[in-house]
């Protein structure tokens, strides 16, 4: 495309640089009201959150399945805050999760089904060895744990 559509190339890179300076133009606008929502107290800007998250699940799809749905989230990050789970690992499976199980499928499908590919494999052996040690490391903690302490 670079070649053979050269200004299409260059008046997209050029359309890019205006949208960043218009962009940089409207932020330093609005720096006073930004500043103005910062200063706003919680109890007044939690509601205002809620209802606009509400109506963002609401409207692409026009179905209160989608509500309840971000309500459900909201709960389950709620409670994975009070009991100091990092969300991190959470919100990296939802968006990850379509695109693995889509490489894990295709995978699959070339080696006929056999997940043996995942250990065969120069870099996936290693690679998933680490995986299971990782995954594993918790309980053998937990397990040595146990066995230090005296039974009461």
């Amino acid at each position: 495309m670079l070649v053979e559509q050269k200004e299409f190339v260059w008046g997209l890179i050029a359309s890019l640089y205006v949208a960043n300076f218009f962009a940089v133009v409207v932020n330093l606008a609005f720096i006073p009201a930004f500043v103005w929502v910062l200063r706003m107290p919680f109890t007044v800007l939690a509601p205002i959150i809620l209802i606009l998250c509400i109506i963002g699940g609401y409207a692409p799809t026009q179905d209160m399945h989608d509500v309840w749905l971000m309500f459900a989230f909201g709960v389950v990050g709620y409670l994975m805050r009070k009991l100091d789970d990092p969300m991190a690992p959470a919100v990296l499976a939802i968006v990850l999760g379509p695109l693995a199980e889509a490489s894990m499928r295709q995978s699959l499908l070339n080696n006929h089904g056999s997940p043996m590919i995942f250990f065969e494999r120069p870099i996936a052996g290693p690679i998933m060895a680490v995986a299971i040690e990782l995954f594993l490391l918790p309980l053998y903690h937990l397990i040595r744990r146990r066995l230090k302490t005296p039974l009461k």
